[in-house]
């Protein structure tokens, strides 16, 4: 570390600096000290002291300027990267929505014809029958309308739209466990 300068180790320097800081020339500032204090501080170390203050001064001031450039760059490189991350979120619910009216586009196809379910009892064997077929187009049906439902919540509609009633298919638990089992097994 450097010594320090007449004008540091003075026993005004905070006056020193109060008379830098109002402007006085450095001839003035010396010919204070000398008249009122008799201190003897030339006005050339005065000068170079106010030199040093503003070195310090420009270089925090670009230090500063230099901080703040980072952190806009920053924020800006963080907004990117955020809108990528909001692209890919936007992206997932896009490919969502698809998803769901793939689902609901096939299960309207499905024509039902209840008229042919019928009990059937299966022993180690598997036989696809018409009503079978029946029962997988129910349960298309029941996963298409709660495409409806979820597509409704995502994008916060009412779930059926105007003039369209949905069919109420009534199947009781242990129906419906027994149809889920056998569509497992059969897909197996």
């Amino acid at each position: 570390m450097p010594p320090k300068s007449s004008v540091e180790k003075s026993k005004y320097y905070n006056e020193i600096l109060d008379m830098i800081k109002e402007g006085l020339s450095s001839r003035s500032i010396s010919e204070h000290l000398k008249n009122e204090y008799n201190e003897n501080i030339s006005h050339t170390a005065i000068n170079n002291y106010v030199r040093k203050i503003k070195d310090k001064t420009n270089s925090e001031y670009y230090k500063k300027k230099k901080e703040k450039k980072e952190k806009v760059k920053a924020v800006v490189d963080t907004g990117v990267d955020n809108k990528e991350i909001l692209d890919e979120v936007i992206k997932k619910g896009v490919s969502d929505l698809d998803a769901l009216d793939n689902i609901i586009k096939e299960a309207d196809g499905l024509e039902l014809n209840i008229g042919n379910l019928r009990a059937q009892r299966y022993s180690d064997y598997v036989v696809t029958t018409e009503a079978d077929i029946e029962k997988i187009k129910i349960q298309a049906k029941g996963l298409a309308i709660r495409a409806v439902i979820a597509k409704a919540k995502i994008l916060k509609d009412d779930p059926t739209p105007p003039g369209v009633i949905l069919p109420a298919v009534v199947i009781d638990k242990n129906e419906e466990d027994q149809l889920n089992k056998e569509i497992v097994d059969e897909l197996r």
